[in-house]
């Protein structure tokens, strides 16, 4: 083997070792990636939740609201729930003979 082989050789073993170490780094920062996004979806998971319950919460206020009469609009909505719960509990009377 000649001096120039061996040279090319030791240039191959050195380029390899940098290789293997850009991979190592490469699969580092891939897991941090990874880690940072689950944190981030269970981040976003979080929040998703506390819309969902704040939407609910909205809901029933503005159903509270309009129950509790004031203008004449409210007075409405909650004569036609009324209504409603009538003719539920007359159908209830009705399965219930």
């Amino acid at each position: 083997m000649t001096e120039k082989d061996q040279l090319l050789i030791d240039e191959l073993k050195v380029n390899i070792r940098r290789l293997f170490k850009n991979l190592e780094e490469v699969k580092q920062e891939l897991e941090k990636s990874q880690d940072k996004y689950k944190n981030l979806e269970m981040e976003f998971d979080a929040y998703r939740e506390e819309y969902e319950s704040l939407k609910k919460r909205y809901e029933t206020l503005k159903v509270a609201k309009a129950l509790a009469g004031g203008d004449p609009g409210n007075q409405a909505a909650k004569q036609k729930v009324n209504k409603i719960i009538r003719e539920v509990d007359k159908c209830i009377a009705l399965l219930n003979r």
